[in-house]
């Protein structure tokens, strides 16, 4: 009979002392998912969101550089069949609408339709009254604009004309709350007068943007 006391008070003790040590491992577990580790896990998880998006952004950033492209390419093969300029030198005027039209917040389809009307494409035209190059600025008119790029003999540059031309396009806007026609008249020099000049420049202009979207 003792022996069976015996028997159960060492049972008995043996899992109390089971019981503690469960106890005394719980801390060491729950220490295992400390503050530090979380936050080390929040930070990998962060690192890992960062890096998703910037391959996002960078993926984003192709796209609309192929998109741009795919665009420049359309338009050049255009205005290459349809006023019959070199390949070399249509892609270079387009790629120069297409810059300046971002720096500007223009539509380069708008640019390539003033230089259509304006010189056909000809860097070197001069008109009868001396605008000169593609988009046929008027050195006198625009003498700052022009002093800005080197002088008058510069705006047979398309790069640097395009650019000249697309400043003083946006002036213009900006004089006419964002009017089209009287900004494009006011470019013409022909403000105030029967002119046909923006009708033809809208007309072609509408067309480059069908070339870019249909194409």
């Amino acid at each position: 009979m003792e022996f069976t006391e015996y028997v159960k008070e060492r049972l008995a003790l043996t899992l109390k002392s089971g019981l503690l040590c469960a106890a005394m491992l719980m801390p060491a577990t729950t220490l295992a998912q400390s503050p530090e580790m979380v936050r080390s896990d929040d930070e990998s998880t962060n690192i890992t969101t960062t890096a998703m998006e910037a391959e996002d952004t960078a993926a984003s950033s192709t796209a609309a550089s192929s998109a741009e492209q795919q665009k420049i390419t359309q338009l050049s093969g255009h205005i290459q069949r349809t006023y019959r300029v070199p390949g070399a030198k249509a892609q270079h005027i387009v790629s120069e609408a297409f810059r300046n039209a971002k720096k500007h917040q223009l539509d380069p389809e708008l640019i390539l339709a003033i230089i259509a009307v304006e010189s056909t494409f000809k860097e070197r035209a001069v008109s009868r009254v001396g605008a000169r190059g593609l988009m046929q600025v008027m050195p006198g008119s625009h003498a700052r604009k022009v002093k800005d790029i080197g002088g008058s003999r510069q705006l047979f540059d398309p790069a640097k004309n395009i650019h000249v031309g697309s400043r003083i396009l946006v002036n213009y806007l900006d004089d006419h709350s964002g009017n089209l026609r009287r900004a494009l008249l006011n470019y013409n020099g022909s403000l105030g007068t029967r002119s046909s000049f923006p009708d033809r420049v809208i007309r072609i202009y509408r067309n480059l943007k069908r070339v870019t979207t249909e194409g």
